[in-house]
């Protein structure tokens, strides 16, 4: 079980690079800042000969949406693609803040005995409760996105 919202793994194929590179712009469109229709690829983002930078397309809020990088190196008769899966930088420091905020009130307050012991278990467990959700908001959105482009990667869709 990992806990780190970072996922890295390699696909591997017997296709060659254009192979795989035509079947990742069939199922990635451009980035746009704001989508009404519905009708859309899967994936928005960047393919290049060298690798790609894309993200699912939802029609939700999760901040915890894996932002997936993935380079391509060509051996002899197959394609590697290695693929990183993590949360968007902006969003891990703005956790990063919150929780010394937090806990820079709550530790202290706690220490003085400023309040009760049970209150004093909740304001430290809560922010524990909140990692929970993100860990999972993540860890399920790269769980499918993992499963969905290695189908696209070795052309089962």
């Amino acid at each position: 079980m990992k806990v780190l919202p970072d996922n890295s793994f390699t696909i591997l194929t017997p296709d060659e690079l254009p192979i795989v590179l035509q079947r990742l712009n069939a199922q990635v469109e451009p980035t746009k800042a704001f989508r009404f229709s519905k009708k859309h690829l899967p994936y928005q983002g960047t393919i290049s000969e060298s690798g790609f930078q894309i993200s699912r397309i939802i029609h939700y809020r999760n901040s915890f949406l894996p932002v997936i990088r993935g380079r391509f190196e060509v051996e002899s008769h197959q394609t590697l693609i290695h693929v990183q899966m993590k949360i968007h930088p902006f969003v891990m420091a703005f956790l990063g803040f919150w929780f010394l905020s937090w806990y820079g009130a709550v530790i202290p307050i706690t220490l003085t005995g400023a309040m009760p012991n049970y209150i004093a278990a909740l304001f430290v467990g809560m922010p524990m409760l909140m990692l929970m959700i993100f860990w999972v908001a993540f860890w399920s959105e790269a769980n499918r996105s993992r499963s969905e482009l290695t189908q696209i990667i070795q052309g089962q869709v």
